[in-house]
């Protein structure tokens, strides 16, 4: 899920769901608190590097059975200014005069509060021997970083999307998410709504490690930007049944990407 887990990735990453799912409802948490780091750096395409560093606190509760809210409060720190962050990932500032998202003349550093989010999903269908898991969700990034700095775009951000999961085989699960991100546009700018999708396996290698691979891909929400597409592996350990770290590495597969990038998350459910 490309730009999505800087959601995507930023927005986050949520490499979380390669655990081994409880087989009764009553058995799953209701609450659920996480945070990363995830650091990424890259050109994006425009010949001078941006690092980014995004570090979301994320707050989950599950009211009822199958349904689940979380609302996340990320911390950004951006070294270079050629590209923003948005609901749906990265996107490149242009050369030429396109409102707030101009390129500057110079590298600058900033850093403060980002887009807060806000997420509900909900289990429509049950997995089954013959049928997977799917969970649509509705995402909404509200503007709280500062434009006026590029950290945000200034305008609200909506994303519907589905996530898939069946056990395959033995200890190995599949993953597959679509999502479609409706981009808000500042004054005077071009942005693009994004389609993203993301397909991967987890293998559960002995009880509490397991590891996984994923590639990401999105269309391009900047004029004249590369479609952002990359893969990401790591690995799940659990630390006792309510407490999960998990740690992945990224490389970009095209000029629409970041280079490289790695994250680590921690997960308390309960």
């Amino acid at each position: 899920m490309t730009g999505r887990r800087v959601q995507t990735a930023l927005l986050g990453l949520v490499l979380a769901i390669v655990g081994v799912r409880p087989a009764l409802a009553q058995d799953e948490p209701r609450v659920s608190f996480s945070t990363s780091v995830d650091y990424s750096v890259g050109d994006y395409g425009t010949g001078k590097d941006t690092t980014l560093l995004y570090v979301p606190f994320t707050l989950g509760v599950r009211p009822f059975d199958h349904f689940w809210l979380s609302l996340t409060i990320p911390y950004l720190y951006q070294t270079g200014q050629n590209v923003v962050l948005t609901g749906g990932g990265v996107a490149v500032k242009g050369k030429k005069s396109n409102g707030k998202l101009t390129r500057p003349t110079t590298s600058t550093t900033e850093s403060g509060l980002g887009d807060v989010l806000a997420k509900a999903s909900l289990i429509v269908v049950e997995e089954t021997e013959v049928l997977p898991e799917i969970t649509p969700y509705f995402k909404v990034k509200f503007p709280t970083a500062d434009k006026d700095r590029g950290l945000g775009t200034g305008e609200f951000d909506e994303t519907l999307g589905v996530d898939v999961s069946k056990l395959i085989i033995g200890s190995l699960f599949g993953y597959v998410e679509l999502a479609y991100t409706f981009i808000g546009e500042p004054l005077g700018t071009t942005l693009h709504n994004t389609f993203g999708w993301s397909v991967g396996a987890a293998y559960a290698i002995a009880q509490p490690f397991s590891v996984f691979a994923f590639i990401e891909g999105a269309t391009a929400i900047a004029p004249d930007q590369d479609n952002p597409l990359d893969i990401r592996v790591g690995a799940e350990y659990r630390i006792i049944k309510a407490l999960k770290l998990t740690g992945a590495v990224m490389r970009g597969l095209s000029n629409g990407s970041a280079d490289w990038g790695f994250t680590g998350t921690l997960t308390l459910r309960f």
